[in-house]
């Protein structure tokens, strides 16, 4: 059997993994390797790299329960006015608190600390760090990440969610495995290194699912997150959450019900329902459309624009009120 990539697939040690060719740009390949990112044959040494970092294999080290409220605000910009928060743990976008290379942790951060880049009142205030952030954000932090773990022990971080290497459709299977890979390394690193390091549930197919799976239960992971983020704009992006349902339903169907999630990219309260009616874990919601609706002036309860009497950061609060109380729910 030959695949699309051009090699033997009965004489490729990765097949156990990759289940074979799935759809891929090679077809399509302009040979400009110095502007791809994609893993190939016709990179040298790429094979022998999936081989050294044991590609199509995830493992996981324990964690603990972080004890996280179901709802944790994202805040990626500096307030204009300072405010007191009634949460004191929020999301931290990694696309801001890193670099735009992703290379070092941003000087802004560095040198104010998570409540003064803000503008928080809050002295006691935690940051929930997330990796939803560009490619090249994270390939930086990829190449760097031993310095940015050192920077990042200034910080009083309640959780650090591994980042979200992409799992295109239409990329590559190798490409797939690599990322998913990556994760769990720095995973596992983040733990080493002692931070409140959780995993993140990256997928294609049901054989992904059943890697985490097997993993999760097998070294009593406690905390996981899971993305229901999609890329593009349309009707199939949002209907790409049906897709993602699908996976989370049958990855919490095989592990323990005591297992915590942080879900990201689902915070409408109807679409939260879904989820709830459809797992018996406690999740915690990474929300950041209540400070981008304050910025906009709009109230999330009723999708218009508020009182011109109010100011942003008092819209921020009553967003987040209405998603907090609905959540709960």
């Amino acid at each position: 059997m030959s695949g699309i990539c051009g090699c033997d697939c009965n004489r490729c040690n990765l097949k156990i993994y990759c289940q074979g060719c799935s759809l891929c740009d090679a077809a399509y390949c302009e040979k400009d390797c110095h502007r791809c990112f994609s893993i190939c044959p016709e990179k040298g040494a790429s094979f022998a790299h999936l081989n050294e970092i044991r590609v199509g294999q995830i493992e996981l080290c324990e964690n603990d329960k972080y004890d996280l409220p179901c709802l944790i605000p994202v805040l990626p910009d500096r307030l204009t006015e300072k405010l007191f928060l009634p949460q004191n743990i929020i999301g931290i976008h990694g696309e801001n608190f890193l670099s735009s290379n992703g290379e070092n942790v941003a000087k802004v951060y560095r040198t104010k600390g998570l409540k003064d880049a803000i503008n928080l009142a809050n002295d006691d205030i935690q940051g929930v760090l997330q990796f939803y952030v560009k490619d090249r954000t994270l390939e930086g932090f990829w190449d760097n990440r031993k310095e940015i773990y050192r920077q990042m022990r200034e910080f009083p971080f309640k959780a650090v969610i591994a980042p979200n290497f992409s799992v295109y459709e239409d990329a590559p299977r190798m490409d797939h495995l690599y990322n998913m890979r990556r994760s769990s390394i720095v995973y596992n690193e983040l733990i080493e290194e002692g931070f409140p390091a959780v995993p993140d549930i990256s997928w294609f197919s049901k054989a992904d699912l059943d890697r985490w799976i097997k993993e999760i239960n097998e070294n009593n992971v406690k905390t996981v997150a899971f993305s229901f983020q999609s890329v593009g704009t349309g009707s199939r992006a949002s209907n790409a959450y049906v897709d993602n349902l699908i996976g989370f339903k049958y990855l919490t169907s095989h592990i323990s019900k005591h297992v915590d999630i942080i879900i990201a990219g689902m915070i409408s309260v109807n679409r939260i329902e879904i989820i709830k009616a459809n797992c018996e874990n406690r999740f915690s919601v990474l929300n950041q459309s209540a400070y981008v609706y304050s910025r906009r002036g709009i109230l999330s309860e009723t999708g218009k624009s508020a009182n011109f009497s109010l100011t942003k950061n008092q819209i921020l609060l009553r967003n987040l009120e209405f998603y907090e109380k609905n959540y709960e729910r």
